[in-house]
């Protein structure tokens, strides 16, 4: 009886990690946030992108992408399908202690791909500090996202 139920058990693990291989036409979930944080390459991985309906029939995605080696986080809310040069509802660079926020005019947003769980596109732009009285600031260049989810 032990004999069988190894078995069993050794063939649902089989099944399990040769359906997660890889090789199939459908994409897999994650990707990448790339961008120069003041001249300094950085690289996120842990990307999560949610798509919510924040009134009746319209929707917004929102990205979330950080690492595990800084506290910065990068957020970008853009509605779904649109693509081409898009002023996001939001696009923002959280440090340690403030949210550095990119406003209307200070930044350039093109998205090559935004449908069937795939969001891909490029970024650059200042982002300032959402605090009173802070004028500090924060230059992103050469910024690229490429997500599945």
């Amino acid at each position: 009886m032990k004999k069988t139920l190894m078995l069993a058990l050794f063939s649902l693990f089989a099944i399990a990690f040769s359906s997660c291989t890889g090789e199939d036409d459908s994409p897999s979930q994650g990707g990448s946030v790339k961008f120069k944080l003041d001249g300094t390459q950085k690289e996120h991985v842990i990307c999560i992108v949610v798509e919510t309906e924040v009134q009746p029939n319209e929707y917004i995605l929102t990205l979330t992408s950080s690492n595990t080696e800084e506290t910065g986080v990068f957020r970008y809310e853009i509605p779904p399908g649109v693509t081409g040069n898009v002023t996001p509802e939001f696009m923002a660079y959280q440090l340690t202690n403030k949210v550095m926020v990119a406003n209307e005019g200070e930044y350039q947003t093109n998205v090559s791909v935004n449908s069937n769980g795939h969001l891909k596109g490029t970024f650059s732009g200042t982002f300032r500090s959402n605090l009173a009285n802070d004028d500090e600031f924060i230059t992103i260049t050469d910024g690229e996202f490429d997500v599945h989810y």
